[in-house]
């Protein structure tokens, strides 16, 4: 898609793109059936194969075993149920507990529903082809296990109140470099101009009529970033790194706003900065703050830098 809102929006649109990955799917699925002759539906897949495996089941062992709500599985028995390929019968004495079976329909149609399922498998995975998909699948399950979005977000909501943007002073040096040191060496070597600027922040940064703020959690120094006066009305906004404990919090956007704000009230027309690529969150932060793609500078004294952009204040 050359532009698309949903894309626009970044993670506050991941779910929603999710969903119309999904929809287009299942649209898919059911057009493939439908010219095929087929009387199933996508979604219906995963029951079949429940069932052929475990013989019989309630509506809540199926649920239980896949993951879906409650309403949602007899929503799709109830479909399959009307269009003959699932059977039901009571459970012992118990009147409102059924066991759910494949009737001889479904049976009889399961060798052509495997030719055509195995063939999906293929387009899948040419779709899909030198991408991760389920191993990323299995990441953000898991993940969702450990703690739910609803817990993740409660979490980032308590830290965003906690933070307080602070200016330089003696005491913050050291977190300066601490916390840059510990980003850069997780992603690239440390050059020596980072070296100079870590080292002696106050000689090569602050002395020099620029400034680095700090996000502070609790007394803390969580992120770093600095305003480097170059001249012409302009700020170069460099070594802007998070504690990995804190990304995903939205440090870097409190520092973003911090650095617009102050560089404003410093009287600055513009911010440029460097990064790389490679960096996708950074690059993202960058444009949503404003940030535009400018040529590169061939002199940079960064060996990591292949992009270059600006913010006109």
């Amino acid at each position: 898609m050359d532009k698309d809102f949903l894309t626009d929006l970044g993670f506050l649109g991941f779910v929603t793109r999710l969903k119309r990955i999904s929809d287009t799917m299942l649209h898919d699925g059911r057009s493939l059936y439908k010219e095929l002759g087929m009387d199933i539906e996508p979604n219906w897949y995963v029951i079949f194969r429940l069932l052929e495996s475990k013989g019989e089941m309630t509506v809540t062992e199926i649920a239980d075993e896949i993951g879906f709500a409650h309403p949602s599985v007899i929503s799709i028995i109830n479909r399959m149920q009307k269009a003959g390929y699932v059977e039901s019968r009571q459970c012992g004495d118990d009147s409102r507990r059924r066991l759910l079976s494949l009737t001889e329909k479904a049976k009889f149609g399961m060798p052509e529903f495997e030719r055509v399922w195995k063939a999906g498998v293929a387009g899948t995975k040419n779709l899909l082809r030198d991408v991760q998909a389920l191993e990323f699948l299995e990441l953000l399950e898991n993940r969702i296990k450990e703690r739910g979005f609803k817990e993740r977000t409660l979490e980032a909501l308590e830290k965003d109140r906690a933070v307080n943007v602070k200016r330089f002073s003696d005491e913050l040096a050291s977190d300066f470099a601490r916390l840059n040191y510990q980003w850069i060496e997780e992603f690239y070597e440390v050059e020596e101009h980072d070296r100079e600027q870590l080292d002696n922040p106050k000689d090569y940064i602050i002395d020099k009529g620029g400034e680095i703020l700090f996000a502070l959690i609790e007394g803390k120094a969580v992120g770093t970033v600095a305003l480097i006066e170059t001249g012409n009305g302009s700020y170069e906004l460099a070594k802007m790194a998070v504690d990995g404990s804190y990304r995903g919090f939205g440090i870097g956007e409190k520092l973003m706003d911090g650095c617009i704000d102050f560089s404003r009230s410093a009287g600055k027309e513009r911010i440029w900065l460097e990064s790389n690529t490679r960096q996708i969150p950074a690059i993202q932060l960058y444009r949503k703050a404003g940030f535009v793609e400018i040529p590169m500078d061939p002199g940079t004294p960064y060996k990591r830098a292949n992009i270059r952009m600006e913010l006109l204040l």
